[in-house]
């Protein structure tokens, strides 16, 4: 359990989880949506077709019944058929019957009764003098009315027949009984009939069962084949199903799933008069559906390659959008370890996971800055300490050092020009002892900053007022491209005049005679706005660029090495930034970059 939850509480499974989740339930609800329509239309397309076929049975076999008992009507109605009266002395009865059972006609067997039930006449010798007094068709045929009942077994074996019986009236005195006519009908005509009927159903791609039904719900006609178990005999309404519960004769035809059969049944009544009997046509539902198990396959294979595709997707996309999260925790890590990331994150995009990237190496630049700010404070605040040292140590020896060099330089008569040069020269390293103790204490103990609104304009002019004179000496020209409308920026005049007083004058200092000096404003970018000051001088070796603000760190002869780093010192305390390009032969450029005043902006 603990393993599965640390599996997925990284981003990347549930990036994953979230995917699959997205691809399979709405693929699943597709697909059952679908298969469920397609199977409840294609069960009522099926049922009606079978609904179709039962009615063609119940039609075919009412059209058979009615046309035989229509048949046996007639030949009651034969002008011979009066011989019964005299109890057919002269054979012609028992010859037209046995000439009606050799014409095909599908009765086994015909007698003829009198009015007392007694046989007069048959197709079987045999019959002749036997009493049916008592039986249903005798009686009814006595009463006028015809009579159909069956199937009924006929011997030892199997074949079963109808027994059709009509009566036969006078053909003077048509409303008096002379007797009955009774017809044995071959059942198996009828069992061919819905057999052809289940033959012709394959072309229609229906493999199909027919039964037909009693009135009572009984099976009396059965064509099926290798799929369902027999059923002759059985009484399918005492069975609960479905299509064999209505007694309703003439029914129009319906189609029901009989859950005990796993079919499709359709079913219709036999439009006639009697029997009341009815024709069910099955299919089984495996069948009927088979169409809806196909596409079922079909759309599962289709999910499970579009899963497929979605995982590898997903996959792809969890990839991309982990990678640069990954990479963010190991700089992370990195920064708690060693204080800085090895190198910056990846912006490999312009989404929200790039933007988080880019505000990462931002603020890991904005960290190492901090630290770097933190190194130099402890750095000058080293430096500091040591100047008050150096303050408290040298600073009164260097006086009395130089005022007894003073008072040495007066007293020595005007022939000895070698010692008053001497004396110049110590007066001269004391105060340059003095300048350096005097730039490693402002180093040390800069002056907080009086921040205000100040045109770097206006500084800028000032200063090149300021070394404009001295340029001029040294045949070094200053172009001045300083912008007359520019957004102030926010910092204290006195220090940046300083800062820019330093970089002008170190640029006359690297510069031969003439030489070329470029001082401009900078246009406003990213709430920051500033200055450059370029030179063509003999530029600086890349391996220097790091050294150039350290303390003590200087490329000109007599130089104390504490200027670039007193400007690097200002300007971060005005949470600028410095920048030096620069290539050995082709010049340098110092940008200072200060915060954009924001009211005036």
């Amino acid at each position: 359990m603990k393993s599965l939850r640390r599996l997925f509480s990284s981003l990347r499974a549930k990036l994953l989880l979230f995917s699959l989740l997205l691809v399979v339930v709405p693929g699943a609800l597709f697909a059952i949506v679908a298969t469920v329509s397609a199977r409840h239309a294609l069960e009522n397309a099926v049922g009606r077709q079978l609904a179709e076929v039962a009615h063609d049975a119940a039609a075919e076999l009412a059209e058979l019944l009615v046309r035989e008992r229509a048949t046996l009507a007639t030949w009651a109605r034969q002008d011979l058929m009066r011989e019964i009266v005299v109890g057919d002395v002269d054979k012609r009865i028992a010859r037209f019957l046995t000439a009606l059972q050799g014409t095909e006609t599908g009765y086994l067997e015909l007698l003829c009764t009198d009015a007392g039930g007694r046989v007069v006449a048959a197709t079987d010798p045999q019959r002749v003098g036997q009493s049916y007094v008592d039986e249903e068709w005798y009686l009814r045929a006595l009463q006028g009315q015809e009579f159909l009942a069956g199937p009924f077994p006929q011997g030892v074996d199997t074949s079963s027949v109808l027994y059709i019986a009509a009566p036969i009236y006078d053909p003077e005195t048509p409303n008096v009984v002379l007797g009955a006519l009774l017809g044995t009908y071959d059942w198996g005509r009828a069992v061919a009939l819905a057999e052809r009927l289940r033959k012709s159903s394959a072309t229609l791609k229906l493999t199909v069962d027919v039964l037909i039904l009693d009135g009572d719900g009984a099976v009396i006609v059965e064509t099926r084949g290798d799929t369902f178990p027999t059923r002759r005999g059985q009484n399918l309404r005492l069975a609960g199903w479905l299509a064999a519960q209505s007694p309703t004769p003439h029914l129009r035809p319906r189609f029901v799933y009989e859950p005990q059969a796993q079919a499709l049944v359709g079913f219709a009544s036999l439009k006639a008069p009697e029997p009341h009997w009815r024709a069910l046509v099955l299919q089984p539902l495996h069948e009927a559906l088979a169409p809806v198990y196909q596409l079922r396959r079909r759309l599962l294979l289709l999910l499970a390659a579009v899963l497929l595709a979605g995982v590898g997707v997903a996959v792809l996309l969890a990839e991309r959008v982990t990678r640069p999260v990954r990479e963010l925790t190991r700089a992370t890590q990195d920064i708690a370890r060693v204080g800085q990331a090895r190198r910056p994150v990846s912006v490999r995009s312009h989404d929200e996971i790039g933007q988080l990237a880019h505000a990462f190496n931002t603020m890991g630049r904005q960290l190492k800055r901090a630290n770097d700010d933190l190194l130099e404070a402890a750095k000058f605040a080293f430096v500091g300490e040591v100047a008050a040292g150096i303050a408290h140590e040298v600073r009164t020896p260097l006086g009395i050092l130089r005022s007894s060099a003073q008072l040495l330089g007066r007293s020595l008569p005007a022939d000895r020009a070698d010692s008053a040069e001497l004396v110049e020269m110590i007066i001269s390293e004391a105060d340059r002892l003095d300048g350096v103790v005097a730039g490693l204490l402002e180093l040390a103990r800069p002056r907080q900053p009086l921040i205000e609104a100040t045109p770097l304009a206006t500084v800028l002019n000032r200063a090149l007022d300021f070394v404009e004179a001295r340029a001029r000496e040294k045949e070094i020209h200053i172009e001045r491209q300083l912008a007359t409308v520019q957004s102030p920026a926010r910092c204290d005049p006195d220090q940046i005049y300083q800062v820019a007083l330093n970089l002008i004058i170190n640029a006359l200092q690297i510069l031969p005679r003439g030489g070329h000096i470029t001082v401009r404003t900078l246009p406003p970018h990213g709430g920051r706005v500033g200055f450059a000051v370029s030179d063509d001088g003999p530029g600086i070796a890349k391996e220097m660029h790091e050294r150039v603000f350290a303390p003590f760190f200087t490329m000109r002869e007599g130089g104390t090495g504490l200027g670039l780093a007193l400007v690097q010192r200002i300007v971060h305390a005005h949470q600028g930034l410095i920048s030096l390009e620069s290539e050995l032969g082709h010049g340098t450029t110092f940008t200072v970059e200060l915060p954009e005043d924001e009211v005036t902006s």
